[in-house]
């Protein structure tokens, strides 16, 4: 048995920022348990497929080439399309049938690449929320970003934020007495209020007011207002199942040029916001998932929580969290 008896939840997954994949060019990626290839065609839109040609299993993304909207495999020339069926073979007078490959539902927004999964093949059935932050001119126009890869589950990254004990023994702020949350279909909302430590600010502490959003369990953002009024956006993908990728973006409200003394100032405080958040990593590395947990009565809606979240999963949660 692993670590995680979740499997990779149904949702939508960060897979690139969108600067990153210019037009007829290809990425190859390991990511949802599985090789793929995500590429951009010469209409621009992105596209994912998985990467091994159905002919003699050759890599698209990896010596394959863009040729118009299409991937050509780079072993005999097989093209396919965005929708992962074959356009063209060079050498031959039919296509096959069955010639396809499976592809998977693709947007881009707030400059980001995200892929639907469901491993069953299902349709979308919710959608990424625009941010207004992105094109707003009082806004930094590009997410300044960092990215790690930890030994954990996205549904125990996400639960943290209405973890409330852990802010005072991981994080050294007390727990916030401000707190609010609330569980929707798709996405659950929380709120907190306090003080955390800023080393690039004079004080050393930066009192802050933060709203989060969880969308499926990839995706998060996170509107910060304190020293500086930031929007934090998190892409949590699976590797594989006991393995996430994570993508953290910072923009900032300060303007989208802006001076150069101005910038470094924030992208300083940008790397205390990732110490901030590498501090959880250790515990999500070396901890187990309980089935049953044995919770207490102030150890905040994680219970709430993990119902929520048990949708996303391919088959039910199993086992019930045990309340004080």
């Amino acid at each position: 048995m692993g670590r995680f008896p979740f499997g990779i939840a149904r949702g939508w997954y960060l897979l690139a920022y969108g600067e990153e994949l210019a037009r007829e060019s290809a990425l190859p990626l390991e990511r949802l348990g599985r090789s793929l290839v995500l590429f951009r065609g010469a209409s621009g839109e992105a596209h994912l497929l998985d990467a091994h040609c159905p002919h003699l299993g050759a890599h698209l993304g990896i010596g394959g080439r863009v040729a118009g909207n299409t991937i050509q495999c780079p072993f005999h020339g097989w093209r396919f399309g965005g929708d992962g069926d074959c356009k063209a073979i060079p050498y031959a007078k039919r296509i096959p049938s069955g010639a396809r490959i499976r592809s998977y539902p693709v947007a881009e927004r707030n400059g980001m690449i995200f892929a639907w999964y469901d491993a069953a093949g299902a349709a979308p059935d919710f959608e990424i929320p625009l941010v207004a932050e992105w094109d707003d001119p009082e806004w930094l126009g590009e997410w300044l970003s960092c990215e790690w890869t930890v030994r954990t589950h996205p549904q125990e990254m996400g639960e943290n934020g209405i973890d409330w004990p852990h802010f005072e023994t991981i994080h050294r702020i007390p727990a916030p007495a401000d707190r609010r949350w609330e569980f929707r279909d798709h996405a659950y909302c929380w709120q907190v209020g306090g003080t955390k430590p800023a080393a690039s600010l004079e004080s050393g502490q930066d009192e802050i007011l933060m709203y989060g959003e969880n969308w499926g369990l990839g995706y998060s953002w996170l509107r910060q207002r304190g020293h500086y009024e930031t929007l934090v956006a998190t892409g949590m993908t699976p590797i594989d199942e006991e393995t996430t990728h994570v993508r953290m973006g910072v923009l900032g409200r300060i303007g989208r040029s802006p001076s150069p003394a101005a910038r470094a100032a924030f992208e300083a405080y940008v790397r205390e916001h990732a110490l901030f958040a590498e501090a959880d990593f250790p515990i999500w590395e070396n901890k187990r998932s309980r089935e049953r947990p044995l919770l207490c009565d102030g150890d905040g809606p994680i219970a709430e929580y993990r119902r929520w979240a048990a949708r996303f999963h391919p088959s039910p949660n199993p086992g019930a969290p045990t309340e004080a």
